[in-house]
C-alpha cells in the first residue's frame, strides 16, 4: 500500500509546532470560553451520531481549540488581537472541526485515517486565520475564506486517500457528498418555516375567533354589545400598555 503524503509540504512543521506547544498551558479565559462552546456543540450533536463518535469529536474540538488559543497566547501575530477577537477564531476552528468531524464519520472512510485528513484541516485553518490576521481581512472575509479552504482541503484529502489506494471510488465519491453544515442550514430553514405556518395558523384561528364572538355579541346585545366590546378594548390596551411599561 502506498503510504499517505502530506498534502501541504509545511504540515510536517506545523505538527511539530503542535508538540511543542503541548507543553504550554493556556490561559482560564480560553478554557472557560472553550468549555461553552463544547457545552454548545452538545447540543448540535445529529441522532446518527453515537456515542464513540461524540466522545471522539469533542476531543478533538477541544484539542484543535485548545492549541489555536495556545497560539493566542504565544504567537506575535494571534495575540496582536483583543480576546474578543481571538474568541471569534477559536469558535470558526470548533465550528468547522465539528461539521468536518461528522462528514467524515458518515463518509465511509476509515476511522484510522480521520485524524490524519482532520490534521491537514486544521493546518489549514490555522494558516489562512494567520495570515488572514496579518492582512487586516474583515470577519466576513475570514468566514468566506476559511469556508472555501476547508472545504477544498477536505475535498483533496479525500481524493489522496484514494490515490493511495486506502478507499475506492464509491467511499470518495460519498465522502465529497457529505456536507454537514448544508445538511443543518436546510433543517433550520425548514424549522423556520415549520413556525412561521404555525403562526398563521394560530392568528387565522384566533382571528376567526374573534369575529365569531364579535357578531354574536352585537347580535345579541345590540348597542350594549358594541359597548361591551369597545370597553373590553380599551381595558386590553390599557393592560397591554402597563405591561410594556
Amino acid at each position: 500500500m502506498v503510504k499517505l503524503v502530506y498534502i501541504y509540504d509545511k504540515l510536517s512543521a506545523f505538527l511539530a509546532y503542535n508538540s511543542r506547544m503541548a507543553d504550554t498551558e493556556v490561559e482560564q479565559k480560553y478554557i472557560d470560553y472553550i468549555d461553552n462552546l463544547v457545552e454548545q456543540i452538545h447540543t448540535l450533536l445529529p441522532k446518527d451520531i453515537n456515542a464513540l463518535q461524540e466522545d471522539y469529536l469533542i476531543s478533538n474540538i477541544k484539542k484543535s481549540t485548545m492549541l489555536l488559543a495556545k497560539s493566542m497566547q504565544e504567537d506575535t501575530v494571534f495575540m496582536s488581537l483583543d480576546f474578543p477577537a481571538q474568541c471569534v477564531y477559536i469558535q470558526i476552528m470548533a465550528e468547522w472541526s465539528f461539521h468536518k468531524e461528522i462528514d467524515l464519520f458518515r463518509s465511509g472512510i476509515p476511522p484510522k485515517y480521520w485524524k490524519t485528513v482532520m490534521q491537514k484541516i486544521w493546518y489549514t485553518m490555522w494558516e489562512v486565520m494567520y495570515a488572514c490576521i496579518q492582512n487586516n481581512a474583515p470577519e466576513s472575509v475570514v468566514l468566506n475564506i476559511v469556508e472555501k479552504y476547508v472545504n477544498r482541503t477536505y475535498q483533496d484529502a479525500v481524493e489522496e486517500l484514494k490515490d493511495s489506494h486506502i478507499i475506492n471510488e464509491e467511499t470518495e465519491e460519498k465522502a465529497k457528498e457529505q456536507s454537514n453544515i448544508d445538511i443543518m442550514a436546510r433543517d433550520y430553514l425548514k424549522e423556520r418555516k415549520h413556525k412561521r405556518i404555525k403562526k398563521h395558523l394560530y392568528y387565522a384561528f384566533l382571528l376567526i375567533l374573534i369575529t365569531i364572538v364579535v357578531s354574536f355579541t352585537v347580535l345579541t346585545f345590540k348597542v350594549y354589545g358594541i359597548i361591551a366590546i369597545l370597553v373590553a378594548m380599551v381595558v386590553y390596551n390599557f393592560a397591554r400598555t402597563e405591561r410594556n411599561d
